[in-house]
């Protein structure tokens, strides 16, 4: 044309010289492509399907890129499309006992000892020091089985006495009130006939907060003295501990609860973690309860046991008993338990030997499905003693607030 820029046009229409031939090669490309390609263009190697042919592996190829046959089957192990992913158990892990951990460390950055996971009350020291328990979980300088620990230690010589057990001892309120600390503790180490205690408590935080910071004054003496490696709480809410932690010199290393599948205590366990306080259990078995130990997901993973190839340490059946599973429980979990005051000598036996099983996934499911809504907030078969001033907390006060927890226990959710 008369202009300067385009590309010279033919008479007839159309373009010619280098931008013809450009468009001509893309034409034919095209052509080739959509043909299945050409002499001039050979497929990949591997992907010449035009020779296929109905004999080519009992399968038909219809020209458009695909078999005309069954889809790939997949991997046959593998679930059908759409299983939930439940219905495959997860394999069990395997259970050695000589891995699994018998005590735990106490304090964060010093040394105040190691605390058994298997514990006992006092009124069971005689049978549970050969049997190997070695916490023993004493009261306060009025408990009556003081005299009957010492002639089990005494009795246990030295390879299994006072050097290898661990002796806990707790301030009865009466003991608090009496305003002198120092003179209970006294007496419960006399009525032991030892020198110093493993840990002592407070056994229930009754009065205002600066009764209790006197008090904790004082047990922060006796460490001082060596009448104590350790010192802890017992009873304590989430609140409670926090503020101990905080304001303390020498901080808790123990907050011992009642804690079992009904009243689970996860928030304090995990807040007493954070702090560097173990949390351990006393009534682990709910005070022997019907209501925990004839609860019927609770049976229902006894029964699981029924048969099973599992033996245990005694070399028994892998059945095992209501209050087998509970201690089992609290010990794979890792919250250290002294066993229930009430307990029979036969289940004081039994679970001697919880490190000797573990729970199946399926049992560990089925315990960990008792604990009641947050909303209701667990149950408790411990009550304090009467005409004491203690009164406990909401268990989910504290810590880390959870709005949507607070909408659940407001039944919005």
């Amino acid at each position: 044309g008369a202009g300067g820029g385009g590309a010279p046009a033919r008479a007839g229409g159309g373009y010619s010289g280098e931008i013809a031939d450009q468009m001509s090669a893309q034409i034919r490309f095209e052509q080739r492509r959509g043909g299945g390609g050409g002499p001039t263009m050979p497929p990949p190697p591997g992907q010449d399907f035009s020779k296929l042919s109905e004999t080519s592996g009992g399968l038909t190829y219809g020209g458009h890129g695909a078999w005309d046959g069954p889809a790939p089957r997949g991997d046959p192990t593998k679930p059908a499309p759409g299983t939930p992913y439940y219905v495959r158990a997860p394999p069990e892990p395997a259970h050695d006992p000589s891995k699994e951990e018998r005590d735990v460390k106490l304090g964060v950055g010093e040394d105040r000892g190691r605390l058994p996971v298997l514990g006992c009350d006092a009124a069971h020291a005689a049978i549970a020091i050969p049997l190997g328990y070695r916490h023993i979980r004493c009261g306060g300088s009025d408990d009556p089985h003081l005299s009957a620990v010492a002639a089990a230690i005494a009795a246990a010589g030295p390879v299994g006495g006072r050097d290898a057990l661990f002796v806990s001892a707790k301030l009865s309120p009466s003991d608090v009130a009496s305003g002198d600390v120092a003179a209970a503790t006294a007496a419960i180490l006399a009525s032991l006939k030892i020198q110093k205690l493993d840990l002592l408590s407070i056994e229930w935080p009754t009065g205002d907060a600066a009764t209790l910071a006197r008090t904790w004054s004082a047990l922060e003496a006796l460490v001082a003295s060596g009448k104590t490696t350790a010192i802890g709480l017992a009873n304590a809410s989430v609140p409670v501990v926090e503020s101990v932690c905080k304001a303390a010199t020498i901080k808790p290393v123990v907050n011992e609860v009642e804690a079992h599948p009904l009243m689970a205590h996860r928030k304090l366990v995990g807040v007493c973690r954070r702090y560097g306080v173990v949390a351990a259990a006393h009534a682990p078995l709910g005070g022997l309860h019907a209501t925990l130990l004839t609860h019927p997901k609770l049976l229902e993973a006894a029964m699981l046991g029924e048969g099973g190839a599992e033996k245990d340490g005694r070399g028994v059946d892998g059945k095992k008993s209501a209050e087998e599973l509970l201690a089992r429980w609290s010990a794979q979990r890792g919250v250290p338990f002294a066993l229930d005051a009430g307990a029979s000598e036969e289940t004081v036996r039994a679970v001697a030997n919880v490190h000797a099983f573990r729970l199946t996934n399926s049992q560990k499911i089925l315990i960990d499905g008792m604990e009641p809504p947050p909303r209701e907030g667990g149950v408790r078969f411990v009550n304090p003693p009467a005409g004491i001033d203690f009164a406990f907390d909401d268990p989910f006060l504290g810590g880390v607030a959870r709005p949507g927890l607070d909408l659940e226990k407001a039944g919005a959710l």
